[in-house]
């Protein structure tokens, strides 16, 4: 596209400016380089929560948030300026651009840089926030898979407590086994009301990035964390990266940046200002906010990049994290059953501390393997994010 057929695009929107100086919220669904002529994909992701569900599930949330986060409002001041800075270069008629002055030249400038600075801002606010959901998200299964893992815990710990009561009765040596299951039936609804109030405050966030009110009502669609097949064949993470330097998030909108700021200067090179010395300096400030978003695409790529290679890393390694705990898991089930069946069948040595015993171990195993889980989707979603999968 030349420069001409860019500034003409610019302003094609003056009619609107004219008629009420309409400001319109971000378009794109998704952080900027989601585009349809994307380059061809290297990773490619397929988000879990895809099935139908009266809930809203994650990937229409993160359509919601990016337009409707409460940080796109800053966003949208923006576009208003811009939308008043056309008003003011508005001219009609063939050949409107040769016969711009000094004064609506800057006008116009203006307005296409803000427009572009608006962009990368919203890109910027969408992505926060679209990772900050994503990470809540997440945590909210794994607090709902934990609650149901102490509701299944205490059903077995009362099942114990009963056997070493009937102990007891026979012999006080077994009070303080009794005590200590107690004890952690206790701290299981300590643990339960900790969870539920972290949900509370989860939820609560969402809901604010979404732009709902905080105390409204929002309907999720939680799957269980079990399903970890998001990425089809093997991470790579040169190829993560060379994806989120090209569609990451923001980096249309910073390449747009650029070559709005450039046309910029040719714009106001065009003609030669005449009128007031600020005028003069304000071609000097244009020329220097372009350097500044050249070197801003350059760090943004870096960080891109990054991220991407950091993510599909910890990726691999919490698979394996979680392969490894599952097979504890597996270990902990087994010894676990093993014990139970020898104190059904009043073998001796065996009765409610070894069951007590390797109940506790078994809840370890459980913490461990369910950690491991929620650290593998965790990466996932910011690798999803990252690497701009629509």
């Amino acid at each position: 596209m030349t420069s001409f057929a860019r500034l003409w695009g610019a302003i094609s929107l003056v009619v609107v400016a004219a008629c009420g100086c309409q400001v319109a919220s971000p378009q794109p669904s998704m952080p900027a380089g989601f585009a349809s002529n994307d380059p061809p994909v290297f990773v490619r992701c397929s988000y879990p929560d895809e099935k139908e569900s009266p809930g809203l599930d994650a990937r229409s949330l993160l359509n919601l948030i990016s337009s409707q986060t409460p940080a796109l409002e800053s966003v949208r001041a923006l576009e208003g300026e811009a939308a008043l800075r056309r008003h003011k270069a508005s001219v009609s008629g063939a050949g409107w651009f040769k016969h711009l002055s000094s004064e609506e030249r800057l006008w116009l400038a203006g307005a296409m840089a803000q427009d572009a600075q608006a962009a990368v801002k919203a890109a910027d606010a969408i992505y926060k926030a679209q990772a900050e959901a994503s990470e809540l998200l997440v945590d909210l299964r794994a607090s709902r898979e934990a609650m149901k893992h102490i509701d299944e815990s205490e059903a077995r710990l009362k099942r114990v407590l009963l056997r070493a009561e009937n102990a007891r009765k026979a012999s006080e040596a077994a009070a303080p086994l009794v005590e200590a299951i107690k004890a952690d039936l206790a701290g299981r609804e300590t643990a339960r009301a900790k969870l539920a109030a972290q949900e509370a405050s989860a939820l609560a966030r969402i809901k604010y990035l979404a732009g709902i009110d905080p105390a409204g009502d929002l309907q999720l669609d939680l799957p269980a964390l079990d399903q970890s097949k998001w990425i089809n064949g093997d991470i790579f993470p040169a190829s993560c990266a060379e994806q989120a330097s090209s569609i990451g998030p923001g980096v249309a909108a910073s390449d747009s940046l650029v070559a709005t700021l450039r046309d910029c200067v040719g714009l106001l090179e065009g003609k030669a200002l005449v009128g007031s010395k600020a005028q003069s300096e304000k071609k000097v400030d244009f020329q220097g906010a372009l350097k500044q978003a050249i070197a801003g695409r350059r760090e943004l790529d870096a960080k891109l990049r990054l991220g991407a290679v950091e993510a599909a890393e910890s990726v691999t390694a919490s698979t394996r994290q979680a392969a490894a705990a599952a097979k504890l898991l597996t270990l902990a089930q087994a010894a676990t059953k093993m014990i139970d069946d020898r104190v059904e069948m009043n073998a001796p040595g065996f009765g409610a501390k070894e069951l007590f015993e390797t109940e506790g171990a078994l809840e370890l195993a459980r913490t461990e393997e369910l950690k491991a889980r929620l650290a593998r989707h965790k990466a996932h979603a910011r690798l999803w994010l990252l690497v701009g999968q629509p």
